[in-house]
């Protein structure tokens, strides 16, 4: 099995984090939104409100670089700074979740996240800017499948790379 971290990205709603539970047998799996709500000492939602998306995306980096784990369950921005990109790609390999805008729009149009209180057409713009980061993934799963199938794609995708 790669000893290298897998770092799994990809748009709102892809279902990153509901992976953690069909992969924890096959190794460390970390979701990084839950290491940054114990590194900030609250929630997400309360940090973006109280100090802007700068400030989260610096702290975000910060987590990013401290985790040691087989699989990592990013959050949909983390692509939004190229050097988390460069520090994935050196560190591990980037697995990209791709869902099609409608299909992410309807997963979380009802949640609580800060992004999606900006409303449909400003995340789909999100969506589209992100999309180009994404693509620099080195592997790229269709999200549309179970999570079940999702992680076995991924666990797969682990042990054949040396």
């Amino acid at each position: 099995m790669n000893k290298k971290p897998f770092y799994i990205v990809g748009f709102m709603g892809t279902g990153k984090s509901t992976l953690f539970n069909f992969m924890q047998e096959h190794g460390d799996v970390v979701d990084l939104d839950e290491e940054i709500e114990a590194w900030i000492g609250t929630d997400i939602a309360t940090y973006f409100d109280q100090y802007g998306e700068s400030a989260f995306r610096d702290v975000e980096s910060k987590v990013l670089q401290r985790i040691d784990a087989d699989f990592v369950l990013t959050g949909g921005g983390i692509v939004e700074r190229p050097e988390n990109i460069r520090w994935m790609r050196e560190h591990g390999k980037i697995i990209h979740l791709d869902l099609p805008f409608e299909e992410c729009w309807a997963r979380i149009k009802d949640s609580d996240r800060p992004l999606v209180k900006k409303g449909e057409s400003e995340v789909r713009a999100l969506y589209n800017r992100r999309t180009t980061f994404y693509q620099e993934a080195d592997e790229t799963i269709d999200a549309s499948q179970t999570p079940r199938c999702i992680a076995e794609q991924i666990i797969r995708m682990k042990e054949e790379k040396v």
